[in-house]
């Protein structure tokens, strides 16, 4: 070899052309050793069809079923024997001329060796990049938003969706903060979404989870769930985090607004039973509001049949027309009465009509009077005349007004005094309603709780502690406000305000 010239390769045949042999040839193709300045120019085996040999003969390499052929190459500086057979390296040292170097068995062995090294190199960069295809196809394709972040939150990757969703091109995200990103924050996971998933993950080392609020590509804010789970190396440390994001603004809206709607439902149904409970009550009351004028229609009519079986005289007539004038007037009373009963039974649905609150205020107090004599209670009105009508449901604003005076009255066992008040608010366009008691009053710790479902003040026979917190849902599903005043002894005060319509005057309705 020290003959040849220094610009000139060295020239280098290959006896064995199996997968060793091609192994080489790509070697020397892809000029992994550019040092070395060598070139093959020649593979012998006697298979024809072996890969080495094929690869050979497309590289326009001269391929030979005999390595004897070798001796006629001129300028040949090397054998190297692959076929791993010692006597074919032998026969060919015998015959081969003495300016061809020949690998040694063991030189040969060990480059054969470093070559299968190679090949299995080669094999496993193949089936890394397979792998690495299959994962970028599947890490593009995901329909959720996946972000890979280093520990100190920045972004070493983004799939597809992720970018689509904030409107970037990968080179604009990556280095960045996924705060900066997701947030539109110079700081980690700002108010309102203080926890922060990563965090969680860095610190157990497992999968974080929260639910924060995100920007879109339109400036919009979203509700995203995050999901983060560590990448870890072999020494168990997190080297990268993988965050899947997905969008349950959605599913979180129409959860809620089965939510509402359940809600309502329930709150007519104690409605209804609340109601249910009242109507006994009011029963009780009007049964004696009916039977005091059936009681005098019945003696009129009997002082009539009399007069006529003894015979009329001329000064009866002008009696008996002040007679029926009773009757009649009696029997509307009775007529009214139970039509108020009947139309308070009823269950419908909400129904917002435009009406008069203090008309609602004097049939419940048409329907309670005769308890409130009984219990020996003065009732004040102080309605303040041609209110404003306001919009809503009667039949509900009705049953909050009864519920709050038979409690009042509940509150006032030996007697007092029971005052319901309206007023217009111009300035803040609000109806105000005041029932107010002299009862026994209601602690201050308990006064936070009185509008809770099934809280109650009073013993188990009187009720089950439904009767305010259905006071509170009516008034908050007519857009308005209750809250009470009380001191322990002196009495309670529940004030009432409702929202007067924009398309109604707040100057009040003609007297």
């Amino acid at each position: 070899m020290t003959g040849r010239g220094k610009d000139r390769p060295m020239r280098i045949a290959v006896i064995g052309g199996g997968r060793r042999c091609k192994a080489l040839l790509e070697m020397m193709d892809e000029r992994r050793f550019p040092g070395l300045r060598a070139q093959i120019v020649a593979v012998a085996d006697p298979n024809q069809d072996a890969v080495g040999v094929q690869r050979a003969r497309a590289m326009g390499i001269m391929v030979t079923a005999d390595y004897k052929d070798f001796y006629k190459i001129p300028d040949l500086d090397l054998v190297i024997q692959l076929t791993g057979k010692e006597e074919v390296l032998e026969d060919f040292i015998k015959h081969s001329p003495a300016k061809v170097r020949v690998l040694e068995s063991a030189i040969s062995r060990l480059f054969g060796d470093i070559i299968r090294c190679q090949e299995e190199c080669l094999l496993r960069e193949r089936q890394l990049e397979l792998v690495e295809g299959i994962v970028e196809s599947m890490f593009s394709s995901i329909r959720d938003r996946v972000v890979i972040l280093q520990p100190d939150r920045k972004i070493v990757d983004a799939n597809r969706a992720f970018l689509e969703w904030v409107g970037l091109s990968k080179e604009e995200i990556l280095g960045k903060f996924c705060h900066q990103i997701s947030h539109r924050s110079l700081q980690p996971c700002p108010h309102p979404s203080p926890h922060c998933p990563l965090e969680e993950c860095l610190q157990t080392g497992s999968a974080g989870h929260a639910i924060h609020e995100h920007y879109n590509r339109n400036d919009e804010v979203r509700y995203c769930e995050i999901t983060t789970m560590p990448l870890k190396s072999r020494s168990g440390a997190v080297e990268l985090v993988l965050e899947v994001q997905r969008d349950i603004t959605d599913e979180l809206e129409q959860k809620l607004e089965q939510k509402t709607q359940a809600l309502k439902r329930d709150l007519a149904r104690l409605i209804h039973e609340d109601k249910m409970i009242a109507l006994g009550k009011l029963v009780a009351s009007a049964v004696h509001e009916i039977n005091n004028p059936l009681s005098g229609i019945h003696a009129l009519a009997k002082l009539m049949r009399r007069q006529l079986d003894e015979g009329l005289s001329p000064g009866d007539l002008e009696q008996f027309k002040y007679y029926l004038q009773l009757i009649d007037t009696e029997s509307e009373r009775c007529s009214t009465i139970v039509s108020n009963l009947l139309s308070f039974s009823r269950q419908h649905k909400l129904e917002r009509r435009l009406f008069d609150v203090n008309q609602v205020i004097e049939n419940v107090v048409l329907l309670s009077r005769h308890r409130m004599e009984l219990q020996h209670v003065t009732l004040i009105l102080e309605l303040e005349h041609a209110l404003p009508e306001i919009e809503g449901d009667a039949g509900q604003i009705q049953q909050c007004f009864i519920n709050l005076i038979f409690n009042a009255l509940e509150a006032m066992p030996e007697g007092g005094r029971l005052t319901v008040r309206t007023a217009l608010n111009a300035k803040h366009r609000e109806v105000r309603v005041e029932v107010e008691d002299t009862g026994v009053g209601i602690p201050k710790e308990l006064l936070s709780q009185i509008f809770e479902p099934f809280f109650s003040t009073k013993s188990q026979d009187k009720g089950v502690g439904l009767g305010l917190s259905v006071v509170y849902g009516i008034v908050k599903e007519h857009r308005g406000t209750i809250y009470v005043k009380s001191d322990v002894g002196k009495g309670s005060c529940f004030i009432l305000r409702f929202p007067i319509p924009s398309k109604t005057s707040c100057e009040g309705r003609e007297p």
